[in-house]
């Protein structure tokens, strides 16, 4: 039986992220994933229009996981994010991981489904201040238009 990836857990994913994961344009292997690394799917202009210290976008292929899950995971992540998750400002049960800025950035980017029509938000560092979440968008859909992922 195949898996059925239009909901995460209890949250149900935005239809136009569905869309582009059925269009090739959202990964959907391990493979498709990977090869961001190698030829972006966003240019840096793109990505610098709301995260300006970024240059790189990493998006996750599904079944995605919410913050809460990752805390839950091996290798640490729990510690992880404890001390940099800035878990005051999210719920992590509602915050479900769907990206980040590559390799090493360790700067997450989620949509907050404590709202109904979610925002996209993502975890800005700022060393030495406490980590902060900022909002790049009001919705999914207004997340793909500012990145032109159609």
């Amino acid at each position: 039986m195949e898996p059925d990836f239009k909901m995460a857990g209890n949250l149900p994913l935005p239809k136009r992220l569905l869309s582009l994961i059925e269009a090739g344009r959202w990964p959907r292997t391990h493979e498709e994933e990977l090869r961001q690394n190698l030829h972006l799917l966003v240019s840096k202009e793109r990505i610098q229009s709301f995260a300006p210290e970024e240059d790189h976008i990493y998006f996750f292929r599904p079944p995605f996981r919410t913050i809460a899950q990752r805390m839950d995971g091996r290798g640490g992540e729990g510690v992880f994010w404890s001390q940099w998750g800035a878990l005051d400002e999210i719920a992590p049960d509602l915050a479900l991981d769907i990206g980040d800025f590559g390799l090493g950035t360790d700067s997450a980017i989620v949509l907050d489904y404590r709202h109904e029509n979610p925002p996209v938000i993502r975890l800005l560092w700022r060393k030495p201040e406490p980590n902060v979440w900022v909002r790049c968008a009001d919705n999914f859909d207004a997340f793909a238009d500012l990145l032109g992922l159609d």
